[in-house]
């Protein structure tokens, strides 16, 4: 099995379809499985497309996708939560999410006709999300959204849906014996601070790529910046069937 390795995508279906056609992702192939690490909406345009790209290879069998803290977002605001929608509209990109999926403007006075939409467009779209596990194990590798703490001899059972979702691997101690993939934190602000990320993608677009370090890899691309994903891939001999 060839997997394809992808993370943060954040409503850029552009950015993921084109990326992955780079990297030769081929849906029809069934060698080929795409691994998502999260984070399917929020600050771009086009989230309703990449729901419905991803959706249906998910119910051909031919994606996993792992929770990101955005995904978390949707999920709980389907899940009947308003306390945070305003604040992640403002701070998070929530607000371009909800209206891509409802097509209806985000007001203080409409939060609850806007998830009434979205369910009534996306029925199935609150069960996937809840589907969608923590991390996954595969052969040496551990696929998650932020990070693990290797410190914690029972991390699958120690760690909390937050911690998953919002941990940043680069500052997580190591998994003995264990390479951990992640997405959540954007390459280029490990190893430049406070700088223009737009100026320095046009000088070191290499400072975006693919960040290898000791029993980590980190792969989100920052694709508000770059408008492209970047595509691990991995030839390994199991095929991922069912994780809950």
């Amino acid at each position: 099995m060839k997997y394809f390795v992808i993370s943060d995508i954040h409503a850029h279906s552009d950015a993921l379809t084109s990326s992955l056609k780079r990297h030769g992702y081929d849906s029809n192939n069934c060698n080929h499985h795409l691994i998502v690490l999260g984070d399917l909406f929020d600050r771009g345009k086009q989230a309703s497309k990449v729901l419905d790209y991803l959706y249906k290879l998910y119910k051909d069998k031919k994606t996993t996708i792992i929770l990101g803290n955005h995904d978390s977002f949707l999920l709980d605001f389907l899940n009947g939560d308003s306390t945070k929608v305003m604040f992640n509209a403002y701070y998070n990109g929530f607000g371009e999410t909800l209206y891509s999926l409802s097509r209806i403007k985000l007001t203080n006075n409409n939060i609850d006709i806007i998830r009434e939409e979205i369910n009534k467009r996306y029925p199935f779209l609150l069960a996937w999300l809840k589907e969608f596990p923590l991390f996954i194990e595969l052969d040496k590798y551990i696929f998650v959204h932020g990070g693990i703490d290797g410190s914690k001899n029972n991390w699958r059972k120690q760690l909390s849906r937050d911690d998953f979702i919002w941990s940043q691997e680069d500052k997580m101690p190591p998994v003995p014996g264990k390479i951990v993939v992640a997405g959540h934190k954007r390459i280029p602000t490990i190893n430049y601070k406070n700088v223009d990320y737009q100026k320095l993608f046009k000088t070191n677009p290499k400072a975006f790529d693919i960040l290898y370090l000791d029993n980590k890899i980190l792969i989100d691309r920052f694709v508000e910046v770059t408008n492209q994903l970047n595509v691990l891939i991995l030839e390994i001999d199991e095929l991922i069937e069912e994780n809950k």
